[in-house]
Parts: structure tokens; sequence; C-alpha cells
């Protein structure tokens, strides 16, 4: 029988799944040998140290999100970032959690990022007409409901609540909180 090959790619995927199954701090490398039925010398093959995994499943990470928060789900730029980020959280539980729930220093960094992403001067100005100012402060108005939206949608016990918050169901309850605040 032929010896499986584990490339970067392998390795980092079966510590992403790891990680949304036991969380980012239970990420080792003798847990992903584990998981991939091997040792730990194509592992160490493939990265000196696990903080050099780690950082690699972190960029793996960072694409998923960005997926989202870049997505095609409206025609403000703000707007769709805010309908991914909770559409995010209903499709990616365990990696929303990890990032946003269960911060973990490294994942600080990307939470920073996150919000940063969606506040550039081109998004408020292109997203809001009005002052930049007065934009970022419009949006962090409904920054605490986006937040406790979607980490109700990511918590939620109930499957067939999440299934029914579907993509235009999402759209519609941040679009109502949009115009409430009359950004």
């Amino acid at each position: 029988m032929p010896k499986l090959k584990f490339t970067k790619e392998v390795v980092v995927e079966a510590g992403y799944e790891l990680m949304k199954k036991e969380g980012f701090q239970n990420v080792s490398v003798r847990k992903i040998a584990n998981y991939l039925k091997c040792s730990t010398a194509p592992i160490y093959f493939n990265f000196k140290t696990v903080d050099e995994l780690k950082e690699e499943i972190i960029n793996m990470c960072k694409e998923k999100l960005k997926k989202y928060l870049y997505g095609n789900y409206s025609e403000r730029k703000i707007l769709s970032g805010a309908i991914g980020f909770v559409i995010f959280a209903r499709e990616e539980k365990e990696l929303f959690r990890t990032i946003f729930l269960d911060t973990t220093e490294r994942f600080e960094k990307l939470y920073e990022e996150t919000l940063n992403a969606l506040l550039t001067k081109e998004n408020l100005l292109e997203s809001f007409p009005a002052l930049e100012e007065e934009a970022k402060k419009a949006v962090n108005k409904i920054w605490y409901f986006l937040f406790g939206y979607a980490t109700m949608l990511c918590t939620r016990l109930d499957g067939n609540y999440r299934k029914n918050e579907t993509n235009e169901v999402i759209e519609h309850k941040i679009t109502e909180i949009v115009n409430y605040f009359k950004i």
C-alpha cells in the first residue's frame, strides 16, 4: 500500500477541522497527527513549530471570513459586510465562536482587522454620503445589534431557527435596523 503524503494544505485543513471541534487553544501537533492517523513527523516536516502551523490556520480562518465580509449581498459595501458577518455566524458557527466569542490573543488581531476593513474611509463614504465621522457613529450604533444577532444565530441550539434565518431574512432584519437608525 502506498504511503499517504501530507502536504501543508492537508495539515492546515486538519488543524482547522480540529479547531472547529475543540477550539483553537486545544490544537496541537499530536492531536492533528491523531486526526490524520499519522505520526507527528509529517507535520514537523511541513512546519518548523506549532506556532507556524497555528499562524497558517489563522490565515485560513481569515480567508474564510473574507469570503463572507466581501460577498455581494447588497450594493452598499458596509451593509453587504454586515449581512455577510451575520451569515458567517450562521454558517461557520464554530469559527465565529473562535474568532469573536472565545477570543484568544491571536484572534484579537483578526477581530480588529475585521472592524477596520468594514470601516475604511472609502466604504464609509460610499455607503454613507454623509460625513465620515457621522457614518462611523451610525455604524457603531448598528454594530451592537449585528454582533448580538450574529451571536444568537451562532449559539442558538435550535437548528431550525438557524435554517429559517435565510440570507433574505437576515438582509431584511439588518435593513430594518439601518432604517430605524436613519443610516
